[in-house]
């Protein structure tokens, strides 16, 4: 239905477009302020956020290159609503992975900072599954990895 929308309205389907580039933008450059306001405070719960996710980062890439799942357009046919021509690696979304992995780091930081952050990946993986460049298992297997991930990494 969204799609469906965006398809027809060009106005739209530009800010869909945008947002769609802002989002995961404003996640990696929050993450990069945490990194520095942890290094300049010499907080000992740095080498954590650092560490946490890059793990989580590099497992989930090689798990999309051994499983090296199909995408939506090439299963479907239906062209993405944002170009894109990469072929395969589409289980889990690496992208929904790094938001929430860093949204944990947030919510290991300050709890209002990780909801902020938790929110914001939501949005991206709503808007990779309308883009029609993931699949919902796609996007929630990366939140469910990342959450998990996250919890036994910053809090157990």
């Amino acid at each position: 239905m969204i799609r469906q929308y965006l398809e027809k309205h060009e106005r739209s389907r530009s800010v869909f477009e945008v947002l769609y580039r802002l989002m995961p933008a404003i996640v990696f450059v929050i993450y990069g302020f945490m990194i520095i306001y942890l290094f300049v405070n010499r907080d000992m719960r740095l080498r954590k956020v650092i560490d946490v996710p890059l793990i989580v980062l590099l497992g989930i890439t090689v798990i999309r290159k051994l499983l090296n799942e199909p995408r939506p357009y090439e299963v479907t046919g239906i062209p993405p609503l944002i170009k894109k021509d990469k072929k395969g690696q589409s289980f889990p979304s690496r992208h929904v992975v790094s938001a929430v992995i860093i949204s944990m780091a947030g919510l290991y930081l300050n709890i209002w900072l990780g909801v902020i952050l938790l929110i914001i990946s939501f949005t991206i993986a709503v808007m990779r599954v309308t883009a029609g460049v993931h699949f919902v298992k796609d996007v929630a297997a990366g939140f469910a990895i990342s959450i998990i991930s996250g919890v036994i990494g910053f809090f157990i």
